[in-house]
């Protein structure tokens, strides 16, 4: 294990599930978990972000995902909370649970792409209103997942003597919250188990020192979350093969200002920065075509 990062560091691998078939999710998932990854995550939109490109559905692809696999963490990353009642994501999650023999991690967010909501006909609503939707989300959602039943009255939804049974197989289900605005932050601090920002090391930095700060002020312990920083990333030890490997991929990957690129110590630097400001984990961004060669050079960078 290297030093710079403790026996804890939790590190993932989001999957797209655009310009991708089914067998290669499968496939790639399989692949993750032999490599050793804790988590396998794939992300939860109705359009994709290359033009034209078609886009498999989150839940039914982590479904299939868990029965593909065995013992990796699995996840939406992360759920808008404008997709799915809460009540109904509570029974999706409970189930979920139990397909996967107690490995789901619920991912949610307040949603940031009005273009699929337009599309799909599905309310957007303002910022404000989205992050209270996602705080009252999180409070239905917790409650349901660990209690017999649930009553609920807020502005934006309410249910009563709603259950979610059989409960979860994991005693505590994590959910898990992303973003990096201070609202976002605010809500992971008091209703989360982990905490995920998709950010540069120098962004991610002051957002997990805020993080700290509201669980301070809120008597959390700091352990009580766990923090990742997400990000994409490309690993070839030749410049030349590096951008080889770029010019494949979609523009809008290329020019992506989240992309880490360069040889293995390159990235472990980026990785360690990461750590060194406080992170207790990294879930990688994989665009397909996958790049297995990237992956295990991330394993052999944090596990070895």
């Amino acid at each position: 294990m290297d030093p710079a990062f403790p026996t804890s560091f939790h590190l993932g691998v989001q999957l797209a599930t655009t310009t991708v078939s089914w067998p290669e999710i499968r496939d790639a998932a399989r692949r993750v978990e032999e490599l050793g990854y804790d988590s396998v995550w794939v992300p939860d939109h109705l359009l994709a972000r290359e033009t034209g490109a078609g886009r498999l559905e989150a839940w039914q692809v982590l479904a299939a995902i868990a029965t593909a696999t065995r013992r990796i963490r699995i996840g939406p990353l992360v759920s808008p909370v404008t997709f799915r009642h809460p009540a109904v994501l509570a029974k999706m999650a409970a189930t979920l649970d139990h397909v996967s023999d107690g490995r789901l991690i619920l991912g949610l967010g307040a949603a940031g792409l009005a273009a699929e909501h337009a599309t799909f006909g599905i309310p957007f609503g303002p910022r404000s209103e989205r992050v209270q939707r996602l705080d009252e989300a999180c409070v239905i959602l917790r409650s349901m997942l660990d209690d017999p039943q649930t009553t609920f009255v807020g502005r934006h939804y309410q249910v009563r003597d709603a259950t979610a049974e059989p409960k979860p197989i994991q005693r505590h289900l994590p959910i898990l919250i992303g973003g990096g605005a201070p609202s976002i932050v605010g809500i992971a601090a008091r209703r989360a188990d982990m905490w995920n920002m998709i950010a540069t090391p120098d962004a991610f930095a002051p957002a997990i020192a805020n993080l700290r700060a509201r669980l301070d002020t809120l008597g959390r312990e700091r352990s009580a979350i766990a923090a990742t920083a997400s990000f994409r990333a490309v690993i070839r030890a030749m410049p030349a093969a590096i951008a080889a490997r770029v010019d494949q991929l979609d523009p809008v990957w290329r020019d992506d200002p989240y992309r880490l690129a360069g040889g293995p110590a390159d990235l472990r630097r980026s990785i360690v920065r990461y750590a060194e400001a406080g992170a207790d984990g990294v879930i990688v961004q994989m665009p397909a075509p996958y790049d297995f060669e990237t992956l295990a050079s991330l394993v052999a960078i944090v596990h070895t």
